[in-house]
């Protein structure tokens, strides 16, 4: 998938979800935040895209279907839409050569001291601490996964599943699955 067409999945998905919790209630803050961060990482994704930045383009894109897809597991969503990550590697040679391995290497970097600092906050015996649990797990998944392709040279793909992971963690961060034992600086979590 092209980046501008995995942009564009992105944006429809925005417009077709609403909170499932009623307003005024602190679910319904937490997916409205989620919401906006999506919005505001596809806005930014867009503008990338139209300076012809593909890399940052799609670090935006996959950050944001991260909170969309986080959000969606936890069950803050009425409709459940997951993206994942685009297939883009027919593009990634317009994406940077040196350029792109830094950025990759920093998002790789990012997103391991990110699965670092986290610990699941939620009682264990407690529906919560699975969902919390399970946003874990899929990061891990997704350095997994980007080790994969960096080590096959797909540098652009690794560079997604790092975006994406970070953004997955950081969704579970702001519903408040995880206590951030250090490194907030991480997170979108304002200092204690």
């Amino acid at each position: 998938m092209k980046v501008r067409d995995y942009g564009e999945s992105l944006g429809s998905v925005l417009k077709d979800i609403a909170p499932a919790a009623p307003p005024g209630t602190a679910l319904h803050e937490v997916a409205r935040e989620a919401y906006e961060m999506a919005d505001a990482y596809l806005m930014d994704g867009k503008t990338f895209l139209s300076s012809g930045d593909l890399m940052n383009g799609i670090a935006a894109f996959t950050y944001a279907a991260g909170w969309l897809d986080a959000s969606a597991t936890i069950g803050l969503f009425t409709t459940r839409t997951p993206l994942g990550i685009p297939v883009h590697s027919e593009e990634a040679g317009s994406f940077g050569g040196v350029r792109l391995r830094e950025k990759r290497g920093r998002y790789r970097q990012m997103l391991s001291g990110a699965l670092e600092a986290l610990e699941c906050s939620p009682d264990p015996g407690s529906p919560l601490y699975h969902a919390a649990a399970s946003i874990l797990e899929r990061a891990e998944a997704l350095l997994g996964e980007g080790d994969l392709h960096a080590g096959d040279g797909r540098e652009g793909d690794a560079l997604a599943c790092y975006s994406h992971g970070h953004g997955w963690l950081d969704a579970g961060v702001r519903a408040g699955l995880f206590r951030v034992l250090h490194s907030r600086e991480l997170f979108t979590v304002g200092p204690l």
